[in-house]
């Protein structure tokens, strides 16, 4: 009679630590090997609707509100990020510390933008925290089947010794729901990185005083590919 009601309490408990565990959400696990690790600057131009950082704290947030700019960094296999809102004008460097990143077979850095608004940004890259080369032009948009998301180091003659420490990503309009283009993660291809510290240079990276007017151009030629970039035919009604 002991015995069986003990049966029964052991098997009510373990009954209840399985609901339990059922109904608490898995706890995330962030990745950063391969995956930007510190922001390093973060310029807000002004041309959002509020004060920047702004975005999501997680990828299905709706509309948008003030953020972390941390909200991008590394990898949450739970929420998959949240992403920050980059209007024109406004720029997030990235940088990273436990990986060097080289040029490897194929694309190398590849960019992760919500929604398919036409929103479009333009990406560099440095070695030394100051001097940054422009890597492209990204757009999520199925209307820009040119433009893409993901790039070859090759492309602006980076061989295997040269080491990429920061990566800068400047907003170009103001598209969307939650305006400008929404930076979800940065991620760096497994045969482009080896573990290790990049050590970065002293020195910092550039004022923003000193990217105005080369913001001002990029943002106006961002313009000029919208007008030229096709779009779907009307459909009749009726």
């Amino acid at each position: 009679m002991i015995r069986s009601a003990a049966r029964k309490l052991l098997s009510t408990l373990a009954a209840a630590t399985c609901l339990a565990a059922a109904a608490s959400p898995a706890a995330a696990t962030v990745y950063t090997l391969g995956f930007p690790d510190v922001v390093l600057d973060f310029f807000d131009s002004g041309a959002g609707p509020i004060a920047g950082p702004y975005g999501g704290a997680s990828s299905s947030a709706p509309g948008f509100a003030p953020v972390s700019t941390n909200v991008i960094l590394g990898f949450n296999d739970v929420t998959f990020n949240g992403f920050v809102s980059l209007p024109t004008g406004s720029y997030i460097t990235l940088g990273f510390t436990d990986e060097i990143i080289t040029n490897g077979p194929g694309d190398d850095i590849y960019i992760s933008e919500l929604g398919a608004s036409d929103e479009l940004a333009e990406i560099f890259v440095s070695s030394d925290l100051t001097t940054f080369t422009r890597l492209g032009l990204a757009s999520n948009s199925a209307f820009r089947p040119n433009i893409r998301l993901s790039f070859d180091l090759a492309r602006i003659g980076f061989g295997a010794g040269d080491v990429v420490r920061a990566i800068r990503i400047v907003g170009l309009d103001n598209g969307g729901a939650s305006p400008g283009f929404d930076l979800n993660g940065v991620q760096i291809t497994y045969t482009s990185y080896v573990p290790g510290n990049p050590n970065p240079v002293t020195g910092g990276v550039p004022e923003p005083a000193s990217w105005a007017l080369m913001i001002a151009g990029f943002a106006m030629a961002g313009s000029m590919i919208r007008r030229r970039a096709p779009r779907p035919p009307a459909r009749a009604v009726g």
